[in-house]
């Protein structure tokens, strides 16, 4: 296997890409220290954004693999390359390395643990044999939209944990691979909705759901909205920029429910709580760790 390096600048960055995209089909990865600046300036996820993330080179890295005998091909890519370099301003350099083929569907399974949070027991599916003990909560990691070991996921499992969701009414949204619901499935509830904006993620969750053998309904949609009964439970791991936008939260959250939220680092949980409870929600248990907040707030 080839590994192709492309280096250039936030200008030359598309252009580079799109060519070098000819001679890695698998795709590219682009490390651009410019589009991380775009999402710290937005409105978007800033939340797992640090600064220091903008310290960064201001030269952009295009990395591309080509599987196969590379000689194949090695005219065309150098002519590709050299006739963007003759016909554009901005400045492109690329090297080729020959890397070795590893067992990459063994490999990185090494790098998922079963991850343990009070009863619940998060368990890749390759490990299940691995568990005798707890609430048992099979995944399939292979896409990453939820694999337990965030702190965010940690801190709801710890609130979920301290809940009585028996015959209760929950919805999960934003919830990625469905860990949260999943969880409070097999806590007992009645029944669960899990909403996610990402296909993608759904597709994964669905795999989840039929791998712990639980039931749910499943749809693509934003936070609560068009949400047509009122729930017991609200389990929301996102972002607090996200959060403070789910406003009829109140309306769908039975007086005497429960939201537990979390995705929320430390210095936007203040003005997330106060927004909280002035539309009607009490807090009542705030855990903490590192710089991630979860929060379990009850509609009063």
């Amino acid at each position: 296997m080839i590994k192709i390096t492309c280096k250039t600048n936030h200008d030359g960055a598309e252009i580079v890409a799109d060519a070098l995209y000819e001679f890695s089909r698998s795709g590219v990865t682009i490390l651009d220290k410019e589009d991380v600046a775009e999402l710290w300036n937005s409105t978007l996820v800033f939340d797992y954004l640090e600064e220091d993330v903008l310290n960064r080179p201001e030269e952009v890295s295009i990395v591309g693999y080509y599987e196969g005998d590379f000689s194949e091909i090695s005219d065309d890519f150098e002519k590709t390359m050299q006739r963007i370099k003759d016909n554009s301003d901005f400045p492109l350099i690329y090297e080729t390395e020959e890397v070795g083929e590893s067992n990459w569907t063994e490999d990185w399974k090494k790098f998922y643990e079963i991850i343990k949070v009070s009863d619940f027991r998060v368990v890749p599916v390759w490990k299940k044999d691995e568990v005798t003990d707890g609430t048992v909560i099979l995944i399939n990691p292979g896409s990453a939209f939820g694999t337990g070991e965030h702190e965010s996921t940690r801190l709801c499992l710890s609130l979920l944990a301290e809940l009585d969701v028996k015959e209760k009414i929950v919805i999960d949204t934003g919830c990625g691979s469905g860990i949260l619901g999943i969880a409070a499935l097999k806590k007992g509830a009645k029944s669960v909705l899990f909403r996610d904006i990402d296909e993608s993620a759904l597709n994964n969750l669905r795999e989840n759901i039929k791998l712990n053998g639980v039931g749910g309904t499943v749809e693509c949609a934003s936070l609560l909205e068009g949400v047509p009964f009122q729930a017991d439970v609200v389990l929301a791991n996102i972002t607090a920029d996200i959060l403070s936008r789910m406003t009829n939260a109140n309306d769908v959250v039975k007086k005497g429910g429960y939201i537990i939220m979390s995705g929320i680092i430390d210095k936007y949980a203040p003005d997330l709580i106060s927004l909280y409870e002035k539309s009607g929600f009490h807090l009542e248990k705030e855990l903490r760790d590192g710089i991630w907040v979860g929060l379990l707030m009850k509609r009063v």
